[in-house]
């Protein structure tokens, strides 16, 4: 009697399995190019190149063996876009299917994007000069757009890292981070920052996103405000492994905002050690001074004293020997 198909059972390994059997009876050995942007760059130990390719509306997982991961005549980055020549593997344990790239190229968009950093070479603004931290940090000026998850970490992060009396107060900044008008938004935002005499420090952070949410950050009138900007500047933008044209000029790229949080607290810290003591550490610090500028007070009085002693006992000899 036939099983009905309401009563088959399959494992996860076998449907896996199934799958596999499919995509690389149809692709296997098949090569072909396809276009994207790298997100998510990373490089092994073993020298494997990883990334994600993406686009607008989805993404796939890239590898280039070590062989072949130094054999193009460009730097391999995020965000920067490019077609890949491969075919198609799926590993059966995570079902998840990978490029093997055998070949790569930049794109048309790749070439148009590049001017952004030869215009700020034109100007000899890149490589940007790093600037050392503010000797004394009154306020922290802030960019990210409002209602960002950005905020929450940061805010959290700092105010957990010291007492609120060390640490410097921060003022927002809110812009638009996405869009046909956030570059000139961000750029205003530095620029009035910067001519606000009261903050000693920028920081922009924004959470994490696909390539397209951080190309703003890849954009040459954001860049050159940073460099141009008098105020020391730390980014937190993204994740850990996002890295963007604004990362590369700023005076310190923290690599999430929560980083970006524990560097300020650090900087705070660093400025006026000795405010870091906590009150009682402080109140038991002065007892003891208290206590130490008594015991002296009582050894000069015995002091005293025990010459006084010998001066009058030196009187009364002198007397009768007279």
């Amino acid at each position: 009697m036939k099983t009905p198909a309401s009563e088959r059972h399959r494992s996860i390994a076998q449907v896996n399995r199934m799958i596999r059997s499919i995509i690389e009876a149809e692709t296997l050995e098949q090569f072909f190019w396809v276009g994207g942007r790298i997100d998510r760059f990373f490089k092994s130990d073993r020298g494997h190149v990883y990334f994600d390719l993406v686009d607008d509306r989805a993404r796939i997982r890239c590898m280039i063996r070590e062989e072949r991961a130094g054999a193009f005549p460009f730097e391999l980055r995020n965000h920067l876009d490019i077609e890949v020549y491969g075919d198609i593997h799926f590993f059966e344990d995570r079902a998840e299917a990978q490029i093997n790239v055998i070949d790569l190229r930049l794109t048309d968009e790749t070439e148009n994007a590049r001017p952004a950093v030869e215009r700020l070479r034109d100007k000899e603004l890149f490589p940007a000069r790093k600037s050392k931290p503010p000797t004394e940090i009154r306020r922290i000026g802030i960019i990210t757009s409002k209602g960002s998850r950005a905020i929450g970490d940061f805010e959290s992060a700092y105010q957990s890292a010291g007492e609120r009396r060390v640490l410097a107060p921060y003022v927002w900044k809110f812009v638009i981070l996405e869009g046909g008008r956030a570059v000139q938004s961000i750029v205003d935002a530095i620029l009035a920052l910067d001519d606000n005499r009261e903050i000693d420090l920028i920081a922009i952070i924004r959470g994490g996103g696909r390539s397209e949410n951080l190309a703003v950050f890849e954009t040459f009138e954001i860049a050159e405000a940073l460099i141009r900007c008098n105020t020391y500047v730390v980014t937190g933008i993204g994740h850990h492994r996002d890295s963007t044209l604004a990362d590369d000029v700023a005076d310190y790229a923290a690599s999430t905002p929560t980083a970006a949080a524990h560097y300020l607290a650090e900087l705070c810290l660093r400025e006026r050690p000795e405010k870091a003591l906590s009150a009682p550490r402080r109140q038991a610090y002065g007892t003891a001074a208290g206590a130490s500028r008594a015991s002296t007070v009582l050894i000069v009085i015995l002091l005293i004293l025990a010459v006084a002693s010998v001066v009058y006992f030196v009187a009364l000899l002198v007397a009768q020997i007279q």
